[in-house]
């Protein structure tokens, strides 16, 4: 293996994580551009390493297939940093099984297997946006407006706005107001039901809630 094929499969661990990295970047995921590209190059590189490590040895390919399970068992770690557990409710799974795609993209373009990395690259796109709006056109979602009263907290905002970061959820018309030691937050929410149901599971734990009205 030489330096120009190396820095090839490294390029194209890029190109490809990155691809699926600003979908999950437009979709407000938390895991996003970055993130995708970094765990895809970093197991492509795991996977040079191996070879250039056991290049020219009497190897067998269960030796390289250990280093690819090490990276896929790894990669769990991380993706369970994404879930979200709150009040008996999971959410960001699609976004840690996308970590866990990426990293074995990476593994896929480390061996060498360009075209199958491109297919497969093009495959795990269609599954993220085309089904996502295929999911969404038979999903009825409602639009709600909030109104939540809750005692005065530094970090309301920012933690509001990850909450709809990680659910992949817009709020809009949000509109704050201090009064004495109480905040009054309003705001509007296009969700489906499911998504609805974590977000307000997950929403009474941004501080002591005085008063909730969903209309």
């Amino acid at each position: 293996m030489n330096m120009f094929e190396i820095v090839l499969k490294l390029v194209l661990a890029i190109a490809l994580g990155g691809l699926i990295g600003l979908e999950r970047e437009a979709s407000q995921k938390p895991a996003g551009f970055r993130t995708n590209i970094l765990v895809c190059v970093g197991s492509a590189l795991m996977m040079i390493l191996s070879g250039l490590m056991l290049q020219g040895k009497s190897v067998n390919s269960g030796d390289l297939l250990r280093v690819g399970a090490a990276v896929i068992t790894g990669i769990g770690f991380i993706g369970a940093g994404t879930i979200i557990q709150a009040r008996g409710m999971v959410a960001g799974l699609t976004t840690a099984s996308t970590l866990w795609v990426v990293s074995g993209l990476g593994l896929v373009v480390g061996a060498g297997y360009y075209l199958l990395g491109m297919i497969f690259t093009a495959l795990v796109l269609l599954v993220l946006v085309s089904f996502r709006k295929l999911e969404e056109s038979y999903l009825k979602k409602t639009h709600n407006h909030y109104y939540l009263k809750i005692r005065d907290h530094p970090d309301l905002i920012n933690n509001l706005k990850k909450l709809s970061l990680h659910l992949g959820l817009r709020l809009e018309e949000i509109h704050l107001k201090k009064e004495k030691d109480y905040s009054i937050l309003t705001f509007s929410l296009s969700a489906t039901e499911e998504k609805e149901q974590k977000f307000n599971h997950s929403l009474l734990e941004l501080g002591e809630v005085v008063e909730l009205r969903i209309e």
